[in-house]
């Protein structure tokens, strides 16, 4: 985005090996959350009304993605038990707040996986964090909903772990492409985590097929404040356009430094569909380009007019890709759930089998899951650019 569906967080190797010990501890019955409590009680046992579980970060570096999942969530539950709730059962929706991060999600995961009242999870923001849960949802026969995870290998946990986010790899393609229609020759920043490595080797293959030339390439720690040392000589590489690939708060970073310390006038490829993004940059992020779901401005699809209404009215804003997936995440299920049976075992055929999930996206119309990825490949990314303070869906 360059959007990533912006993560950082450990290793693989280290994630395994923390995965694996968790893993361990709960079928050893060491249940307990590390001091992790949802912000709801448990309510297992219930006949009246079923849970979904909310892995995501309340707190911490990257609480803005919190809060908007958790407006759209709540949006959704709300509507889905004015109509009646899933087959007669009220939602509840349970949050852990892990800061998207993947010691915390390992270590929750063993008490949202015990609580037979959860029917699927829902989150985190980063693939490495939801990635170092998924195990313990898998083993507990649990659906992994990574709503937010464009990690290509997320879903090799198993079988119950399954995301409609668009992937990266298709994501940097799109933005490639985006690239070599402005740019001949680019400087190119990312971020030092599993997520970031992975984007910039699919955006480098992309590019390089398209004839575009990376003059100058650095990664970046994602608790970075001083860039000025790797976009010096970014700046000096005499690129065409500079792209980031990272999230939101870095991204302002890259446009700040950029436009401010270094008067780089050029075309700039990053950031994140954010208010925050946008505050942040001002006026630096004019002209700004990153992939994306969703337009609140330019849908015309009735479901999508809809949602956007009711998220005004109910918060006051205009709603961005985050808070439009995590609302669809939330219908997704219910759908499920009402195909099937709202369990366990129902969300994870309904998945399989249903083919007409209604896509709330702005593209109309339905879409269904690729069985052999758990992926949702028939959604498609979209280019935003930042004009005037607002991010608007611009056609190639």
């Amino acid at each position: 985005m360059v959007i990533t569906s912006k993560q950082h967080q450990p290793h693989h190797g280290t994630i395994r090996a923390m995965v694996a010990l968790m893993i361990t501890m709960a079928m050893a019955g060491a249940l307990s959350a590390c001091g992790l409590g949802g912000d709801q009680g448990s309510s297992a046992g219930s006949s009246d009304h079923v849970t979904i579980a909310a892995i995501y970060p309340k707190t911490g570096l990257y609480a803005e993605y919190g809060k908007m999942f958790q407006q759209g969530f709540d949006l959704a539950k709300d509507q889905v038990n004015k109509k009646g709730g899933i087959q007669g059962k009220r939602l509840n929706i349970d949050y852990y707040d892990t800061q998207s991060d993947a010691k915390q999600d390992a270590a929750v995961a063993p008490k949202i996986a015990s609580d037979k009242s959860v029917i699927a999870v829902v989150g985190d923001y980063s693939s490495p964090a939801s990635s170092a849960a998924s195990p313990i949802f898998q083993q507990a026969g649990l659906v992994h909903y990574g709503f937010n995870n464009s990690s290509p290998t997320f879903t090799n946990s198993g079988d119950h772990v399954w995301t409609p986010q668009i992937s990266q790899k298709i994501n940097q393609e799109v933005n490639a492409e985006a690239v070599s229609k402005r740019a001949k020759k680019i400087s190119v920043v990312y971020l030092e985590n599993d997520w970031g490595k992975e984007s910039f080797q699919y955006f480098k293959e992309a590019a390089e097929r398209l004839g575009v030339q990376i003059v100058y390439q650095s990664s970046y720690l994602p608790d970075s404040t001083d860039l000025t040392p790797i976009l010096i000589p970014a700046k000096n590489a005499a690129p065409d356009a500079v792209v980031d690939i990272g999230y939101g708060p870095d991204g302002a970073l890259v446009a700040n430094t950029l436009r401010d310390k270094l008067d780089y006038k050029g075309p700039f490829f990053g950031g994140q569909e954010t208010k925050e993004f946008l505050s942040l940059t001002g006026a630096n992020a004019q002209g700004a380009i990153i992939t994306g779901v969703f337009s609140a401005t330019g849908t015309k699809d009735a479901k999508a007019k809809a949602f956007v209404k009711s998220f005004e009215d109910r918060y006051h804003t205009v709603p961005g890709n985050f808070e439009i997936t995590a609302y669809q995440a939330i219908m997704d299920l219910a759908y499920a759930g009402e195909k099937t049976s709202p369990t366990r075992e129902g969300i994870q055929e309904a998945l399989g089998k249903v083919k007409d999930f209604p896509l709330y996206q702005g593209r109309g119309g339905t879409f269904r899951f690729n069985t052999k990825t758990r992926r949702a490949d028939t959604i498609k990314p979209i280019l935003l650019q930042v004009d005037q303070g607002k991010f608007k869906q611009i056609e190639e």
